[in-house]
């Protein structure tokens, strides 16, 4: 080939490879319009039907009503006919673990404000993977380590205090705020043990710093008081309307203990003081986070379809990497209230309608109420869809359901400007589900598209979905060991021994010197081991929990002696 030919043929492959990279990179930035569907804009305003929403850049560039909007020419078009859009949905009261990517994804839920206390450095690496695209997960907002005061004398320490901050005086209190917020933090989560004036310290310098305060509290005048932007769980209403001091330590302490369970604890609830505490939470725009799903779901009249779907998506073989733990607590859950005595359950149904009750009169006063997931005994994302079920169930409309798992949430971490809503100018996530959503809000489950940042997220299951950087400590259950019995065998002579703790479950594993042996479940705090013949030695015993790599407890000692 002489040269001439030889650069015509360059001048070719360039010409093609030119117009390849410029009709890929318009395919990438070209707008997108979704045509037809029936918006429901996450502001609690009305809905609009045959709707048009155009994003490009990754910013909303126009929404109305076919007709109204102009479309580009050349942006792709989605037809979204029969089919409901909406924002993004954020989990108002989200726990994230290392292995809930995917399952926030395929339900929409495009953004997790962490309030998990999780280990500081360790959700700094999962937003940054996230943001890096190395981890497949909604955008996190996060919180970190909570803050929180002594237990009372005679408490247990609880799940959710390993690892917090333990503040006793207000410059303690100011200072592990301002560390905080160095470290990156976007809001804080705050615990019920913090002393009155502690938390005020605390909060008043997180709002200095311009940072929310989500927490839990045993007092809703004292949140009010110390100006916390949320309060969590329906529990912080039935705490505030017991007015006697002394009555509410030994509700709070019988919780705590086990002698009672977290719904059975709302039989206490006062509804004549509703209206009060109702009064001062709005009239400091205090936000409010029932949290009802992971509670009082076997109480709702679609309780048979919601346990239906919950074991259908855990028995899901593209989900098997799920901790067997979530099955376990779901269907411990449901049959708890299925063998419940007619008695116990009418209690308990009244329980729940006062807790419907004080939603309805907040809502109608102009509280703002989140729906979100608050794992633990429900399946996560999918427990952001149970909650909007329920606030049906209690009255209120789809349009402030949707308000409660979106705008609301992004004001209480003050991200409003960009999130929450499908306005013109914020950021394009967006969500296209199969149905009407006004008329059924169990439509919002059928999830068809998603966009992040205006890009289509991959909302499929992949059953070898791996963190890359597993969570340091365990979810929800911490197993510690305490007693061996017998304590020791001889060289060469197989036996059996009773392993003694707590939070032993059907699913955990034993493991001697780091390799698997074969045990039984016999309650939450014994297990039994069939101990292989071993060498003389002291041989460590410990127990993990499948698909929790972080989970190891503590180890035990078992001495074999010589023969």
């Amino acid at each position: 080939m002489n040269m001439a030919a030889n650069s015509r043929h360059v001048r070719i492959a360039i010409f093609h490879l030119v117009l390849f990279l410029s009709s890929s990179v318009w395919a990438q930035t070209r707008p997108i319009a979704i045509v037809g569907g029936t918006l429901i804009d996450g502001t609690g305003r009305a809905a609009v039907e045959d709707a048009v929403v155009v994003f490009h850049n990754g910013r909303i560039q126009d929404v109305g009503k076919r007709g109204e909007i102009m479309i580009a020419r050349g942006a792709e078009v989605i037809d979204a006919k029969g089919k409901t859009i909406l924002p993004g949905l954020i989990d108002g009261h989200c726990h994230y673990w290392e292995w809930m990517g995917e399952l926030y994804l395929a339900y929409g839920v495009t953004t997790c404000p962490d309030i998990n206390n999780s280990p500081t450095e360790w959700i700094i690496a999962q937003k940054e993977g996230i943001q890096k695209g190395k981890i497949r997960g909604p955008r996190l907002w996060i919180s970190g380590h909570a803050l929180d005061g002594p237990r009372p004398q005679g408490m247990p320490e609880q799940r959710w205090q390993r690892g917090s901050i333990i503040v006793r005086t207000e410059d303690e209190a100011r200072k592990a705020v301002q560390d905080h917020v160095n470290k990156g933090m976007d809001g804080f989560k705050f615990l019920e043990r913090l002393a009155p004036n502690v938390a005020k310290a605390a909060a008043e310098e997180a709002r200095r710093l311009g940072k929310p305060v989500i927490a839990h509290s045993v007092n809703i005048f004292d949140a009010v008081d110390a100006g916390y932007t949320s309060v969590e769980h329906s529990w912080a209403v039935m705490f505030t309307t017991i007015r006697d001091v002394e009555r509410r330590a030994e509700v709070d302490m019988n919780r705590m203990t086990g002698k009672i369970g977290t719904v059975e604890a709302h039989v206490n609830m006062a509804p004549e003081h509703f209206d009060e505490i109702i009064k001062a939470m709005v009239a400091k725009d205090i936000h409010w986070s029932p949290a009802w799903a992971t509670q009082f779901r076997a109480l709702s009249p679609r309780a048979v379809e919601m346990k239906k779907r919950e074991l259908a998506m855990l028995k899901n073989p593209r989900l098997s990497y799920l901790p067997p733990y979530n099955l376990e607590a779901v269907e411990g859950y449901f049959a708890g209230f299925e063998k419940m005595t007619p008695e116990r359950r009418e209690a308990l149904d009244k329980a729940y309608k006062m807790v419907q009750d004080f939603a309805r009169r907040y809502v109608a006063a102009g509280g703002k109420m989140h729906s979100g997931s608050d794992p633990g005994s429900l399946l996560p994302a999918y427990a952001q869809h149970a909650e909007l079920e329920l606030a049906i169930d209690a009255g209120l409309s789809p349009l402030l359901a949707i308000q409660s798992a979106s705008l609301n949430v992004a004001k209480t971490w003050g991200k409003d400007k960009d999130y929450g809503s499908v306005e013109k100018g914020k950021v394009a996530d967006l969500v296209i589900v199969r149905g009407d959503v006004l008329n059924d809000i169990s439509a919002t489950q059928n999830v068809e598209r998603v966009f992040s940042d205006g890009k289509p997220v991959d909302t499929s299951f992949n059953p070898n979905y791996r963190n890359p950087i597993p969570r340091t400590i365990a979810d929800r259950y911490v197993t510690n060991l305490t007693q061996l019995s017998p304590a020791s065998l001889v060289e060469g002579s197989a036996g059996q021994v009773k392993l003694a703790g707590v939070n032993f479950r059907p699913t955990h594993q034993a493991l001697i010197n780091g390799k698997k042996v074969e045990s039984r479940f016999v309650s939450g705090r014994e297990l039994e081991l069939k101990i292989p013949s071993l060498k003389a030695g002291t041989h460590k015993i410990t127990v993990i929990d499948p698909g929790i790599p972080t989970s190891e407890s503590a180890p035990v000692y078992l001495v074999v002696s010589f023969k």
